[in-house]
């Protein structure tokens, strides 16, 4: 008794359901990519800075390391960079031997690194951040990398460019097949992540040296998305 009410459920529901739809179920199906991006100007950045120091004992590599370690992480608490936005990235001390055999047994000095990642977030701060590091002892500038802090919007455009992609594509064929777009069946999307900008550190380096301030143009990153859609188009 309850399987013949299921069926008569079953029958009454397709004969109820929109002819449009049951038409859709073998209409011809379009399938195009589309691709869109959108570039936007990034508003913080993230930047590694290090001290390499060599000493003729363990002790002096190591003590003259950490004072300037001390001295720059100060000096970029007292521009306004927040203590948690400062942290080690690496830390390295070893023996340096003479004539560069490691298995000689003679140690010339002693050398020790130690990497900082500063977490700039006010971007038009970051070239004063720079020189202060610099000034304040760091002798090498590993890497400098842009990013956004609210990607959303960003992302948010380049997909709309990669719908409006799709389509412009799929009415072009439709209407060279002298059909129309009357559906969609399938829809899938591929985001990427924003381009990562990544400055020359000898560059960034050589401020100190020439005395002059440093410069920072940043210009826009950029993202890309991509869309697969399977368009049902008219019999």
């Amino acid at each position: 008794m309850k399987m013949a009410k299921l069926l008569l459920a079953v029958m009454a529901a397709v004969l109820l359901w929109p002819p449009q739809v049951m038409a859709a179920e073998d209409a011809p199906v379009l399938a195009v990519e589309g691709r869109g991006s959108a570039s936007v100007a990034p508003d913080q950045a993230v930047l590694t800075v290090g001290v390499v120091s060599t000493g003729s004992s363990a002790s002096q590599a190591q003590a003259v390391n950490a004072q300037k370690i001390m001295a720059i992480t100060q000096a970029l608490k007292e521009l306004g960079v927040a203590g948690s936005d400062i942290k080690t990235q690496s830390y390295n001390f070893y023996p340096n031997y003479r004539n560069n055999q490691r298995g000689s047994g003679e140690i010339s000095n002693y050398t020790a690194t130690h990497a900082l990642q500063v977490n700039v977030r006010n971007i038009s701060k970051l070239g004063k951040i720079i020189d202060t590091a610099l000034h304040s002892g760091a002798n090498e500038v590993n890497s400098l990398r842009f990013t956004v802090s609210d990607q959303s919007a960003v992302q948010r455009e380049a997909l709309q460019n990669a719908i409006a992609d799709a389509r412009k594509k799929a009415d072009i064929i439709a209407g060279g097949l002298g059909r129309y777009i009357v559906g969609i069946k399938n829809v899938s999307e591929s985001t990427g992540y924003i381009e990562a900008r990544t400055y020359n550190a000898n560059l960034l380096a050589g401020a100190k040296a020439a005395a002059v301030d440093t410069n920072i143009e940043p210009g826009n990153i950029s993202l890309d998305a991509n869309v697969h859609i399977e368009y049902l188009l008219n019999k």
